[in-house]
């Protein structure tokens, strides 16, 4: 083994799994400890060790976290081979940070493409909460401080981590800076733990559960899902549908659905995740709504549970089915597609719906993190070499000078 690398994550979220930006560095810090490499983090609970329950003030340390992470580099920057920290939240040059390793622009999600999403969403839902003239504004100035942020680590980081293709060609445009693509994924306990837990063919058609795992939003298809549901429903009346992780109380996803009765519907605000494969292992089919993704982490654990997942065709999804796998994507909006390949799922036979799901199975073994977190080390280490080889001859012009 080469060298051990010394490696900072940053991110401006707390250090909490249950978080997805959070989790996709909880999870590498994990294998590349085993693999004997040494990990820090500077994280939103360091930077704010005083949790809060305000929403703005929330808001407000998201947007000032870059200066309080840079201060810490500054600190601490010759401990440091490789900076991997979330685009945005480390905006300044390397040499005012006093650092000359490398540092890495991860996105968890490329914000032009959620920007760009953000528009789309006011003209298409024009209906949408604005809230109070001084929230407004507050937060308009706030999420421009983090636009900012981001827009400026484009010309300051060496390398770009991206999780899937379309976010590579979008940073070509932007940046000069080599991106790699990486996607996430499951590891070992994990992918054994949904596949122990999924119930037999036979039990997931009887119970003709719907499964959605994520956060309740108009990004996430909150917007879509009464049509969906209606469709469904008007085919299959004892079609049940749980919503997992939604991030809101359940009278608010019962509002947005418009339904005159609760009764097919299960809501879970939040879930401890050892408890997701017993939460999904009865459910027939997934469905993932979602206008944009960096790349889908729910969609993974639902396919390796063996549950066929249809989702909209955006760039996470796209790059977990690729072409090859184009049954379980429909385009995006088309909540009519999206009903359509639902009920074909939920009137399969035993035998069909057995090989679709040990289809799904297939796809899902494809992303480990023992291996994402292994190649990710040998694109470091290769960008460190071409860094090194770089500066020594410009050093040993000094020199001769």
């Amino acid at each position: 083994m080469e060298r051990p690398l010394r490696i900072l994550g940053i991110v401006n979220l707390p250090w909490d799994p249950r978080l997805g930006a959070a989790r996709v560095w909880f999870e590498l810090s994990e294998q590349w400890t085993k693999a004997g490499h040494k990990i820090d983090k500077f994280c939103l609970s360091d930077a704010f060790p005083m949790p809060t329950r305000s929403r703005a003030l929330s808001a407000w340390r998201q947007a000032v976290f870059p200066y309080r992470a840079a201060r810490y580099v500054r600190r601490n920057a010759g401990k440091f081979d490789v900076i991997d920290c979330l685009i945005g939240t480390l905006p300044f040059s390397k040499k005012s940070l006093r650092f000359d390793g490398l540092l890495v622009g991860r996105s968890i999600g490329l914000y032009l493409a959620y920007d760009e999403f953000i528009r789309f969403s006011r003209r298409h839902w024009p209906d949408q909460p604005c809230g109070k003239f001084l929230g407004r504004f507050f937060y308009t100035f706030t999420s421009w401080l983090l636009r900012r942020s981001a827009g400026r680590a484009l010309a300051r980081c060496d390398l770009f981590n991206v999780p899937n293709e379309d976010e590579k060609q979008l940073l070509k445009k932007c940046s000069a800076a080599q991106t790699i693509v990486l996607p996430y994924g499951l590891n070992e306990a994990e992918r054994a733990a949904l596949a122990g837990a999924a119930q037999s063919a036979s039990g997931r058609l009887a119970q003709k559960e719907i499964c959605f795992l994520g956060m309740w939003s108009v990004r996430k298809g909150s917007r879509d899902w009464p049509e969906i549901i209606r469709a469904i429903l008007n085919s299959v009346p004892s079609a049940r549908f749980s919503f997992l992780g939604t991030m809101t109380d359940q009278q608010t996803v019962l509002r947005d659905l418009q339904l005159s009765s609760s009764e097919s519907i299960r809501c879970l605000t939040s879930y401890d995740p050892k408890e997701l494969p017993r939460l999904i292992g009865g459910s027939v089919v997934g469905l993932f709504p979602s206008y944009i993704e960096g790349f889908g982490l729910s969609v993974l654990e639902q396919l390796a549970s063996g549950i066929p997942t249809i989702a909209y065709d955006v760039p996470g999804p796209r790059h977990i089915f690729a072409a090859t796998d184009a049954q379980f994507l429909v385009p995006v909006g088309n909540t009519k597609a999206m009903a359509g390949r639902a009920l074909e799922i939920l009137q399969m036979n035993e035998t069909d719906y057995s090989a679709l799901s040990a289809k799904c199975r297939q796809i899902a073994a494809q992303f480990r993190w023992e291996q994402i977190a292994s190649d990710t080390i040998r694109e470091y280490t290769a960008a460190l070499a071409r860094q090194k080889s770089r500066s020594q001859p410009r050093e040993g012009q000094t020199v001769s000078v």
